[in-house]
């Protein structure tokens, strides 16, 4: 019958496994894809605010965080994301390319509201209260609109915020 494989879509955010160096002041996190890596203390301690960490206290209470404590007493959290981008060196470029197509779909979805309801770029713009410039950069998916920005454009359109950040007719 062969061999099959069968994968875990959110393999790739969830950690299976922290090991301790103290002496070279790193930390190797393992995920559930197999994927693995060194994060020096020092990125760590440098991300926030300022701090010292004590790596006696380390944890990973959950597959999506590392919480280690400091000298001074408190705790940071180290999330997911953070953790990958020092496992996996194609991490990041996957991560902005999956933000522009959102961005590029995103803009497809205005477009095509906005053209239903017969509308200019113009129109829309001054019902929403946003430059034209800016909807045009919005519709042909160069920018990522703030939530205020996408309350206002689904208002002058007559939808729900949801309506344009997903395409209902996809999934049916």
């Amino acid at each position: 019958m062969g061999i099959q494989t069968i994968s875990l879509e959110s393999a790739s955010r969830i950690m299976t496994e922290v090991q301790i160096d103290r002496e070279n002041r790193r930390i190797r996190v393992r995920f559930a894809d197999g994927q693995a890596g060194w994060i020096p203390v020092t990125e760590i301690e440098q991300a926030g605010p300022p701090v010292r960490l004590n790596l006696n206290r380390v944890e990973l209470p959950n597959p999506y965080e590392i919480i280690i404590g400091t000298e001074e007493g408190r705790t940071i959290e180290v999330p997911w994301d953070f953790a990958r981008g020092y496992c996996d060196p194609q991490f990041q470029e996957r991560e902005r390319e999956q933000a522009r197509q959102g961005q590029a779909q995103l803009g497809e979805r205005i477009r095509k509201l906005r053209k239903q309801a017969g509308l200019t770029q113009k129109e829309l713009a001054e019902r929403s209260g946003i430059g034209r410039v800016t909807l045009s950069r919005l519709e042909r998916g160069d920018h990522s609109p703030r939530y205020g920005t996408l309350f206002a454009l689904a208002e002058a359109l007559g939808v729900s915020v949801t309506d344009l950040l997903v395409d209902r007719t996809r999934s049916e």
